[in-house]
């Protein structure tokens, strides 16, 4: 079940809902159900040295990686 990112059009009120199958969400602020789905950033989070983390290693130029099949 994932987390979406919503806009009332109604309202102008952004929010984030759990929506499961089949279900509508509706705007926390003003009840309306003319929401319309944003697209999210997500983020990414790496513990890698190589990925801008603090281990001093070399990054590939290919895929910004420490150990690939292009860079060992």
């Amino acid at each position: 079940m994932p987390i979406y990112e919503f806009s009332c059009t109604q309202c102008g009120a952004v929010f984030e809902e759990l929506v499961r199958d089949g279900t509508k969400p509706v705007c926390p602020d003003c009840s309306s159900g003319d929401v319309r789905r944003l697209l999210s950033r997500f983020a990414v989070h790496s513990s890698s040295p190589g990925l801008g983390g603090t281990g001093g290693s070399k990054s590939c130029s290919t895929c910004s990686s420490s150990s690939c099949a292009t860079c060992h």
